[in-house]
């Protein structure tokens, strides 16, 4: 993005601010949208997809309120708690503008434009150059982060409840890009591509398995019997066993974060949006292969029922293409793939396959919305722990 250059400007913080002192952001009115997730897309949409999207209503609404509980106006800070508004907004501007965005990079800007930076002190400018790296990095290419990234964050300050709320930060923000372009896409409306952001590559190296893997938390979770009501109470909300998994209660230092997180995904996930399961997890594995989600991958892999796909996309999603002639499948992988890439890029020349395929504008949208979400998802699940075979109990 182009830097603007004045010269009375002496701290910087985001090429698409100005200066600390209060100067405008590129596009301030972006900051004062009634819907700060879709960013007032829904004008534009015509009958079809304007249907679509009430349809999916319940799924918007989750993200909406995601959104408010991860960058709330007022942050209550303390020990355990140390993520700041500016915080906050900054890390979205940065996620938004590793997906190039425009619309998206306007808005973080313009929400963080007036707000204060931190003091100038070494040690507040080591802690915001290491959470915007980490952020950049978790944000182009999950599989750059370690057990190493994350006790970088410790050592910086971060609590395990502050890593927590700063994934979800950077997991959300990467599923909006997505809705956000998958949607004006099927609105017909042209892509503002941003310069010089690379397209996500594959990831490579990454042994890919079918098999049952299960999940342990790289941080402290918390403990059930110290834990606030709002977190017991979320984690009987998320899942029967939740309160003996450690990812849910890792995800429970955030009680808030989480139950929106489980709207969002239950939401997308219910059946009876005229998008068959099989496809969803279709567009779930191929999301998954390239962000080198091995969890993801594996937990949807048996529900394609396709083996041979399974394998071959494994090795990755070229061959997946060229090894089935289902135009449908084809045109999943396609759009699912061109997505987690390059949202910056999606067009409404992108979400053609699906239509060529017979797909509608409700079924595009739950492509969009599912390939989506497993933006989010992975850099939850690949970064915050460490998937290996599952092994039964004697």
């Amino acid at each position: 993005m182009e830097r603007l250059r004045r010269q009375h400007n002496a701290q910087w913080y985001h090429e698409t601010q100005s200066s600390v002192r209060g100067d405008t952001p590129l596009e301030p009115q972006a900051a004062t949208l009634r819907d700060r997730f879709l960013l007032g897309l829904g004008a534009f949409a015509d009958e079809a997809l304007n249907s679509a999207l009430s349809a999916r209503s319940g799924v918007f609404s989750a993200s909406l309120a995601g959104y408010h509980a991860l960058f709330p106006d007022q942050v209550p800070l303390s020990r355990y708690v140390t993520l700041s508004p500016y915080d906050r907004l900054s890390t979205a501007l940065t996620v938004a503008q590793v997906t190039g965005v425009q619309s998206l990079c306007s808005h973080y800007a313009a929400r963080l434009a007036p707000l204060h930076s931190p003091d100038a002190s070494r040690e507040s400018n080591i802690r915001l150059a290491q959470i915007t790296q980490y952020a950049r990095q978790l944000a182009s290419q999950p599989t750059l982060i370690c057990r190493r990234a994350l006790q970088q964050l410790g050592d910086v300050g971060l609590s395990p409840a502050d890593i927590v709320t700063f994934s979800q930060i950077i997991g959300f923000v990467s599923y909006q890009a997505r809705v956000v372009a998958g949607v004006a896409a099927l609105a017909g409306r042209p892509a503002v591509v941003v310069p010089g952001f690379p397209n996500v590559e594959d990831a490579d190296g990454v042994a890919f398995s079918a098999e049952e893997l299960s999940w342990t938390a790289r941080l402290p979770p918390i403990d059930t019997e110290a834990a606030a009501a709002e977190q017991l109470d979320v984690l009987d909300q998320s899942h029967p066993q939740a309160r003996a998994e450690s990812y849910y209660l890792l995800l429970a230092h955030d009680a808030a974060a989480l139950r929106e997180r489980n709207g969002v995904f239950n939401g997308i996930n219910a059946e009876g949006y005229g998008l068959s399961s099989r496809l969803k997890a279709l567009a779930t594995l191929v999301v998954s292969r390239i962000n080198g989600s091995r969890y993801c991958a594996a937990t949807v892999a048996h529900e394609l029922q396709d083996d041979g796909l399974v394998q071959t996309l494994f090795t990755g999603l070229t061959q997946g293409l060229a090894s089935t002639e289902d135009t449908v499948k084809r045109a999943v992988i396609h759009t699912a793939a061109e997505l987690t890439r390059a949202p910056e890029k999606f067009t409404p020349q992108s979400v053609q396959p699906l239509f060529n395929s017979g797909l509608n504008q409700a079924q595009a949208l739950e492509v969009i919305l599912t390939a989506a979400l497993y933006a989010w998802e992975n850099r939850l699940r690949q970064t915050l722990g460490d998937a290996e075979p599952f092994i039964a109990a004697d």
